[in-house]
Parts: C-alpha cells; sequence; structure tokens
C-alpha cells in the first residue's frame, strides 16, 4: 500500500483541482503564517481554495503562531486538520488539542532536525494527544532549499513514537520511491518537490509522483 500523500502549499484553484484528480490524500494551505514564506495565503484566499476540496481528500491549514490565532483560523476555514508548523510549546499544543477538538480539528505538529532535545521533545507532543508528528528536514528560513531528511533520524522517531510520523523535506518524483522504501514512512508530505515556483504546481511532477507511488514494489515491514 502506498504512504498517505500530502501536497501543501496549494495556492491556485487548478492546482488543487489537478491534485484531487491524481489523488492527494490531504492538501496543505498555508495560511497566516507567523513568518515571510512564499506560500502564504490569508484566511479569505485559503477559504475559497479550500470550499472546493471534495471526495475523500482532507484539507490541513499550515500555520503557527499564538493560540488564539489558530483557534479563530481553525474556526473560520473548518479544516480537517491544523498543522502547527513553528515554535509551539508543549502546554501550547495540549490547549490547542483541547479546544481544537471540541469542533473535530485535528492537529499535526511539526518538529525539526535542530528542535532542541528531538526524540524526548516529539516524544513528548505525542502524549499531548496530536494526530500525527511531522518530521520535515527543513525549517520554515530554508523551506526552498533545505537538504533530504535524515532517514535514520526519521526511523528513530518511528520507533520512539506513538502515532503516526508524517516525513517531508526534499521529497520528488524522482527519489520517492527511494525514501519510502527506505523509511518505511506511512505518510510524506510533499511541496517544492512538485513545483515549478513557489506556489505554482507543476502537473508534470505530480503525474509522476503518483506513477512512482504506484509501481513502487512492496517494502518489507
Amino acid at each position: 500500500m502506498r504512504p498517505v500523500v500530502k501536497i501543501c502549499g496549494l495556492m491556485r484553484a487548478e492546482d488543487v483541482a489537478m491534485c484531487l484528480i491524481y489523488g492527494a490524500d490531504i492538501l496543505g494551505f498555508v495560511v497566516d503564517y507567523p513568518i515571510p514564506v512564499p506560500w502564504n495565503l490569508n484566511p479569505a484566499a485559503a477559504k475559497e481554495l479550500m470550499s472546493s476540496v471534495s471526495g475523500r481528500a482532507k484539507t490541513c491549514v499550515v500555520t503557527g503562531g499564538s493560540p488564539e490565532n489558530t483557534i479563530r483560523l481553525a474556526k473560520e476555514l473548518k479544516p480537517d486538520y491544523i498543522q502547527l508548523h513553528a515554535s509551539e510549546t508543549l502546554a501550547d499544543v495540549g490547549y490547542l488539542v483541547g479546544k481544537l477538538g471540541e469542533f473535530g480539528v485535528k492537529i499535526i505538529k511539526a518538529v525539526f532536525p535542530d528542535t532542541p532535545d528531538l526524540e524526548k521533545t516529539a516524544t513528548d507532543f505525542c502524549k499531548t494527544g496530536i494526530h500525527s508528528l511531522l518530521f520535515d528536514a527543513r525549517t520554515p528560513n530554508n523551506a526552498i532549499t533545505g537538504g533530504i531528511a535524515d532517514l535514520s533520524l526519521f526511523r528513530s522517531l518511528q520507533i520512539a513514537a506513538i502515532i503516526p510520523i508524517i516525513l517531508a523535506g526534499g521529497i520528488t518524483p524522482e527519489n520517492v520511491t527511494n525514501i519510502v522504501l527506505m523509511s518505511k514512512a506511512e505518510a510524506i508530505d510533499i511541496m517544492t518537490g512538485l513545483e515549478l515556483s513557489p506556489g505554482v504546481k507543476d502537473e508534470a511532477k505530480v503525474a509522476a509522483l503518483f506513477q512512482a507511488l504506484r509501481e513502487m514494489p512492496m517494502a518489507d515491514q
């Protein structure tokens, strides 16, 4: 079975429609992110794009900042998931799990290779009740130029975690088969690896990604 595929950084209606056609499982929209990134949308633009997501595909708002702003976005946009992708504290995450759970929004928490005491921090986040953890090789400051995830580090997190872990960072149609087979990732998150430029997805790359996943040999578990 292929991994769950999250395609992130969507900014155009035609790209949303195209990703749905090819079978993306989760569509990600960066909204009100606290530092400048090329994919940032305002809530009104995100709401319009998210309204066209249909079928079995889920929506995810990627954000950061104050818990109050996150709660406001969740209430306004009503995504399936909120991805906390900044420097949220353990207390913030636990608080948001409770508040967002009241209206059915699940939380994905991102961690990065430079997260202090990474394995313990990740384990502590897992215990707050989040839906899943996202291990991203690229921090927001190097989202375009960052490298590929350290797969040995990802595997150590898989062993320690008690919830699903999503692998992100540097995944492309050309390397996805090798990365999935080596990491045994159950879910992957791709953004720049499918783009012509920030926020503009390349249909040829999206098609090649799903073709590679369909042709991927079964990995030993």
